[in-house]
C-alpha cells in the first residue's frame, strides 16, 4: 500500500471473531451516506484486516484513506466519529490509526482513487459511490448514553464477554445509542485485559526482572496519558515462574518495581498497582530496590533477599526516584489481610508460593521485623491496614514508603475508567451478574455500580441469571430487570435477555 501525504485508518468492530463481505458492504454504504464526493475527492482508499497485536479481534475491519493533508484527515475522522451509526461501529479500544502504524500494513484491498464524481477508479471499486451531497444523518451525542457495566456470570461468561454480547444486542435493536463499556474486575489476574477490552488504552512493554532473576517481557497500560495500570502478576506472578522450583526465601518483586519506575518516567502522574497472584513474599524488598530504596542491616549492608528481612534495621531513602515520589500511587486489590499474623501475607498465601513450615516461620519472622521498621518509618500501624498483606507485602511497602492509597478492586477499576464522570452523560446503566441476592449489595461489584448510579440519580437495568434471598430489594430499585434463566445454553439465554432489555431501553 502506497501512502501519499497523510494516512488515516478508521477501525470498525463487528463484535465477532471474523467479519463478512456483508459487514464490509454495510460500513462502506454508511460511509457513502455520511461523506460527500466533494469531501473525499482525490483520496486513495483501502480496506482490510489490519491486526495491531495478538489481542486484536479478527472482526475489526480497517478502512484507510491516504493522500490528504493532516488537518484535512483530522476533520475527516471527526466527520466519521460524529455520525451516530458509524460511531457506534468504531472499535472502542483503538478507533483510529495514523501514518506510522498504517505504513506497516500489507495486503489491504485497493478500493481505488475517489474522483470528483464520487466514483472509485484504479482499484476494485467495490461499487462504492460517494454522492455529491451527503444525506441528513443523526449526529452522535454523549447525552443519553447507555453504560454497560456487568460483572462476570460465574462459570459461563466473563465481564468482558458480557459487554460484547450486550453491545451486539444494542447494535441490533437500537444502533444509534451511544454505548459506554465499563469493565468489572477485582484488581487481580486479568485486570489489564478487562480494562483494555473497554477503554482507549495503550500497552507498554519492557524487559523486567522476574522473581528468580531471569528477564521476562511484561506489559502495563497507559490510559489518557496520565494513568498507568500495572498488574504485579505479569512481572512478579506465579504464572511467570511456573517452570521454576519455587523458593519464596529468594523470590523478589523487582519486576513490579521496574514497571512502576518506567511508568513514572513516562510522565504518568497516577499509577494504579494491581496486586494479586504474586510468587513473592519479600514485603516488596525487590520492588523497593528498583525504586531506589535500600533496607539496611546492622552491618550497614543492604538486605538483598527475603531471607535477610529479619536483619533489617533501617531504611535509606536518599536515592529514591524523584518521579516515583511525585506520583500518586494506588494499591488495587480485594485482599484485606494485614502484613503479619495468622491472617497475614505469609501464613495465608505463603504455601501456594512454595513455602513449607520452616520457610513460613522464617518468612514470618522477617515480616514481623519489616513491620516494625515500616511502622516506625511512617509513625503509624500501616502494616495492620487493609491490603498491607497483598502480593507478599508489596501493599505494605507501597503504602508505607510512597503513601499509596488502598482501594478495593471493583471500586478502583470504576475510578480508573472514570465511571462517575461517565454517569453525568448517561440515561441508564446496565449491570448484572449470574445471581443477584443479598450479598450483591455487600461490597460486590454490582452493588458498587448500583450505589454510584443511585447517588447520581441514573436509573439502572439489571440482567442476571437468577435471583436468591434478598434479590427483591435489588429488583425494586431497578428500572428494568431481565433474567436469563437456566444455565443450559447460557449464552443463548443471555443473548435473548440482552435483546429484550435493549428493546425496552430503546423505548425509554
Amino acid at each position: 500500500m502506497k501512502i501519499l501525504k497523510f494516512a488515516l485508518g478508521v477501525r470498525f468492530d463487528f463484535l465477532k471473531d471474523e467479519y463478512t463481505d456483508d459487514d464490509v458492504s454495510f460500513i462502506l454504504n454508511e460511509l457513502t451516506k455520511t461523506l460527500s464526493a466533494s469531501e473525499v475527492a482525490g483520496l486513495h482508499m483501502f480496506g482490510g484486516l489490519a491486526k495491531l497485536d495478538e489481542t486484536d479481534s479478527g472482526g475489526v475491519y480497517t478502512v484507510v484513506f491516504t493522500n490528504g493533508k493532516m488537518n484535512f484527515m483530522r476533520n475527516l475522522y471527526q466527520k466519521i466519529n460524529g455520525d451516530a451509526i458509524l460511531r457506534s461501529c468504531l472499535d472502542q479500544r483503538i478507533p483510529f490509526i495514523q501514518n506510522n502504524v498504517v505504513r506497516s500494513f500489507e495486503g489491504l484491498e485497493t478500493f481505488g482513487v475517489i474522483g470528483e464524481d464520487g466514483r472509485l477508479t484504479e482499484g476494485s471499486g467495490r461499487d462504492v459511490v460517494f454522492p455529491q451531497a451527503a444525506e441528513p444523518r443523526k449526529s452522535f451525542s454523549e447525552d443519553g448514553s447507555v453504560i454497560l457495566a456487568p460483572n462476570s456470570f460465574k462459570g459461563t461468561i466473563s465481564s468482558a464477554e458480557a459487554i460484547l454480547h450486550l453491545r451486539r444486542a444494542f447494535r441490533k435493536r437500537c444502533p444509534e445509542k451511544n454505548l459506554i463499556s465499563v469493565p468489572i474486575a477485582d484488581g487481580g489476574d486479568g485486570t489489564l485485559n478487562a480494562i483494555e477490552s473497554a477503554v482507549f488504552a495503550m500497552r507498554r512493554g519492557m524487559d523486567v526482572t522476574a522473581p528468580y532473576g531471569d528477564k521476562i517481557r511484561a506489559e502495563y497500560l497507559v490510559i489518557d496519558g496520565d494513568k498507568a495500570v500495572i498488574e504485579s502478576a505479569l512481572a512478579s506472578g506465579l504464572a511467570v515462574v511456573k517452570d521454576t522450583e519455587l523458593d519464596p526465601l529468594k523470590a523478589l518483586s523487582t519486576g513490579t518495581g521496574e514497571l512502576v519506575l518506567r511508568a513514572a518516567h513516562e510522565g504518568v502522574k497516577n499509577i494504579f498497582v494491581c496486586l494479586g497472584g504474586s510468587a513473592t513474599n519479600d514485603c516488596g524488598l525487590g520492588m523497593a530496590r528498583a525504586l531506589g530504596i535500600r533496607f539496611v542491616k546492622d552491618d550497614g549492608e543492604e538486605a538483598a533477599l527475603p531471607s535477610e528481612m529479619e536483619l533489617v534495621r533501617s531504611i535509606d531513602d536518599s536515592d529514591v526516584d524523584h518521579l516515583v515520589k511525585k506520583a500518586h500511587i494506588t494499591v488495587v486489590c480485594d485482599v484485606t489481610n494485614p502484613l503479619t499474623g495468622e491472617n497475614g501475607a505469609t501464613y495465608t498465601f505463603g504455601p501456594q508460593k512454595g513455602a513449607d513450615k520452616d520457610a513460613l516461620d522464617a518468612l514470618e519472622k522477617g515480616m514481623k521485623n519489616m513491620e516494625t521498621v515500616l511502622n516506625a518509618y511512617t509513625g503509624r500501624s500501616v502494616c495492620s491496614e487493609p491490603g498491607a498483606g497483598a502480593a507478599g507485602g508489596m501493599g505494605a511497602l507501597l503504602m508505607a514508603l510512597f503513601g499509596a492509597e488502598y482501594k478495593a478492586g471493583a471500586g478502583a477499576i470504576l475510578d480508573i475508567v472514570d465511571f462517575d464522570g461517565k454517569l453525568n452523560k448517561a440515561s441508564i446503566v446496565v449491570t448484572g451478574e449470574g445471581r443477584i441476592d443479598a450479598t450483591t449489595l455487600s461490597g460486590k461489584a454490582v452493588g458498587e455500580v448500583l450505589r454510584r448510579a443511585n447517588e447520581k440519580g441514573v436509573p439502572v437495568a439489571l440482567i442476571a441469571g437468577g435471583g436468591g434471598d434478598g434479590a427483591e430489594k435489588i429488583v425494586n430499585e431497578a428500572a428494568f430487570v431481565e433474567l436469563c434463566g437456566p444455565e443450559e445454553d447460557a449464552i443463548k439465554h443471555f443473548d435473548e435477555a440482552a435483546e429484550r432489555l435493549a428493546e425496552r431501553i430503546a423505548r425509554m
